[in-house]
C-alpha cells in the first residue's frame, strides 16, 4: 500500500501552549488545589482522559457559568477556545485562581472585536453553532450577529453602515470566502478580517492540493472542528473518498479492503503518536 503522509502532523501552536500551561499548574506544588478545568482544554479525548488521570477535574454538561457555581474554591483553568468576558468575571469574584490557556488566536479575534464595538460598529461573527470559540466570543456583546449558514446572512437586517466582519478561526478557507463575498455584496462598506489561523490554514492547503489517492483518513476528536474541516476539504476540494477516525481502534479496517494508496492528515489538537500508529498499521497491510 501507498501511503502519503500529510504535513504537518501533531500539534498546532495554541494546542502546545495550553497543554503546556495545564502540565504547568499541574507539577506546581503552590497551586490551589482542586484543579479544575472548564470544558476541555483542547477537543481530544485522549489528552482529557490524561489530564483527568493526574488529577483534574474537568467540568462539562452544562453552561459555562452555571459550571462556575458548582466550585467556591481552587484553581480554574479557562480551555483554549476561550471566554466569555463574564465567565472571567465571575470567576475572579469568586476568588478562584484564574489560569488562562486561550490560543493567542483567539486572544486576538477577541481583542479586535472590542475594538470596534468601542468605535460603535456592529459585529458578525462567522462561526460553528455550540462550539466554544464561539460562545466566548458571542457572549463579548449581544451588537454581535451569529452567523454559521447562508440562511442567515440572508436573513440579517442591519442599520448601521459601519460593520466589521470576521471569524472562528478553525473554520474551512474554502468556506470563508463564499461568506465574505456575500457579505461584502450586502454591506459594501464593511470592513472583514480573515481570522482563521495559519495552522488550520497550512493543514487545509495540504489536503485540497495532495496527489490522488485512493482514501484520504483523517484523525481527529469528533468534537474537533478543524479535524472536521479537514474532512470536508478532502471529500469536497479534492474530491477524494475520506473517513473520519479518532485513533487506530476506531478505523473501519473495511473501509481498506482493495484500497492500494491512502493519504492520512490530522486535527491540530490530534496527538502525533496516535496517527503514527494508523500509519504503521497500513505498513502492514
Amino acid at each position: 500500500m501507498i501511503i502519503n503522509v500529510l504535513s504537518p502532523q501533531g500539534y498546532c501552536g495554541g494546542v502546545k501552549h495550553a497543554i503546556e500551561i495545564v502540565n504547568k499548574v499541574i507539577n506546581d506544588p503552590n497551586t490551589k488545589k482542586p484543579i479544575y478545568l472548564l470544558g476541555q482544554i483542547i477537543h481530544n479525548e485522549h489528552v482529557i482522559n490524561e489530564i483527568k488521570s493526574k488529577g483534574v477535574i474537568v467540568l462539562e454538561g452544562k453552561s459555562k457559568l452555571e459550571l462556575l457555581d458548582s466550585i467556591n474554591f481552587g484553581t480554574i483553568i479557562f480551555s483554549a477556545h476561550g471566554v466569555a468576558p463574564i465567565i472571567y468575571e465571575k470567576a475572579k469574584e469568586k476568588g478562584l485562581n484564574i489560569v488562562d490557556a486561550t490560543c493567542s488566536n483567539v486572544l486576538i479575534v477577541h481583542k479586535k472585536i472590542k475594538e470596534f464595538l468601542d468605535l460603535n460598529y456592529d459585529i458578525i461573527y462567522i462561526g460553528s453553532p455550540k462550539h466554544p470559540e464561539s460562545e466566548g466570543v458571542l457572549g463579548i456583546s449581544n451588537k454581535i450577529h451569529f452567523i454559521s449558514n447562508i440562511d442567515d446572512i440572508n436573513n440579517l437586517n442591519i442599520n448601521n453602515k459601519n460593520i466589521y466582519i470576521t471569524n472562528q478561526t478553525t473554520l474551512s478557507m474554502f468556506d470563508i470566502n463564499e461568506y465574505f463575498d456575500l457579505l461584502k455584496s450586502k454591506y459594501p462598506t464593511s470592513i472583514i478580517e480573515d481570522k482563521i489561523c495559519r495552522a488550520t490554514t497550512v493543514r487545509q492547503e495540504a489536503v485540497a492540493y495532495q496527489e490522488k489517492v485512493d482514501l484520504c483518513i483523517v484523525v481527529g476528536d469528533k468534537m474537533s472542528s478543524n479535524s472536521k474541516k479537514l474532512a470536508k476539504v478532502s471529500n469536497e476540494i479534492a474530491k477524494i473518498k475520506t473517513i473520519f477516525c479518532e485513533d487506530l481502534k476506531s478505523l473501519d479496517k473495511n473501509e481498506l479492503i482493495g484500497i492500494n494508496s491512502v493519504s492520512i492528515t490530522s486535527g491540530a489538537s490530534t496527538p502525533e503518536y496516535i496517527t503514527k500508529e494508523i500509519i504503521e498499521y497500513l505498513k502492514t497491510l
